[in-house]
């Protein structure tokens, strides 16, 4: 029965009812599409992605991992939601082999990056004893307790606009929607069908050309992620830096890569394989990619456009 249901839907002549919503949140917009369901699911997805950035936010003092900061070393009960995305951050910098790091706060501050970009009166402030780079592999959960070692500092960061697209999307199937599209600042989680009926296709956009577009893709259940170095600047005493840190300089990071895209199964593993193309270089992505059956394209500084051999590129 369901294929029937699913073949009038989605006949040539007609499309399922799409709807949508967007907001302000994380530091940056993000954008819910959902097909079938209801009207109020998308609204519904952006309040659950504005509770992620309440209780995850360094800019405010009484997030969970605002005050997982202030409590080093010292057991600290969080969320079911927050245990998840700091294992998630831990598994990644193993993964990375320390490509991807969490705890790069206080260099990330030291890079000019103090103030959130939404409400420059906001900022973050850590304990005076807090390294430039910590300890992910110290850090012990037990149950939905953390303890980050003295000096250990974390930043949801990109990882959590990651995880929290795909919390939402998968919140969204289980409310019924037929397919669901939740972009949280680059980062992007697809699932079932798009409005069209078959694969979410995707456009890959110029980090300093919003109107060129470097590639479409065509994806069905994945986590999609773009970073790059040309946005989010600063200057710190003269020189002109950037929120990518590389996790062995603790400065901005200076690979051969202005903007790298990845797909992954999910948002969450997308968003933390970009940081190789930086921390690394963009062979190491591509090698990383490779090995876990991702997909990976790299905007050169030399403005030449790589990918990995299986690009699921499309012509719309």
């Amino acid at each position: 029965m369901l294929g029937g249901i699913h073949a009038a839907l989605f006949s040539d002549s007609s499309q399922a009812q799409s709807f949508s919503a967007e907001a302000k949140l994380m530091g940056t917009m993000a954008r819910v599409t959902t097909v079938g369901g209801t009207s109020e699911l998308p609204r519904q997805i952006v309040d659950q992605l504005h509770h992620f950035d309440a209780i995850w936010s360094r800019f405010e003092p009484h997030s969970e991992i605002s005050e997982l900061n202030n409590h080093q070393d010292v057991p600290f009960a969080v969320s079911e939601d927050t245990r998840e995305l700091v294992e998630l951050m831990i598994r990644g910098h193993a993964l990375t082999q320390g490509a991807f790091d969490p705890t790069l706060l206080p260099a990330l501050l030291g890079e000019g990056y103090t103030s959130s970009l939404v409400n420059p009166e906001k900022t973050t402030v850590l304990p005076a004893h807090s390294l430039d780079r910590g300890d992910p592999q110290g850090i012990h959960i037990t149950g939905n307790t953390i303890t980050l070692p003295r000096g250990t500092t974390l930043d949801s960061g990109g990882a959590g606009k990651g995880f929290a697209a795909d919390r939402a999307a998968g919140w969204a199937r289980r409310q019924g929607a037929l397919g669901v599209l939740v972009d949280v600042g680059g980062d992007v989680r697809v699932n079932g069908v798009s409005p069209r009926g078959d694969s979410w296709r995707l456009a890959i956009e110029h980090p300093e050309d919003p109107t060129h577009r470097l590639s479409a893709v065509a994806v069905g259940d994945s986590g999609v992620a773009t970073s790059t170095i040309a946005k989010r600047r600063f200057s710190v005493e003269g020189r002109e830096t950037h929120h990518l840190i590389d996790p062995d300089t603790l400065r901005s990071s200076q690979s051969d890569v202005n903007q790298a895209t990845v797909i992954a199964p999910t948002a969450g593993e997308a968003e933390i394989a970009t940081k190789i193309a930086f921390s690394r270089d963009s062979a190491a992505l591509f090698a990383y990619a490779n090995r876990h059956s991702f997909q990976a394209g790299c905007l050169l500084k030399s403005g030449e456009w790589l990918t990995t051999k299986g690009w699921p590129e499309t012509d719309a």
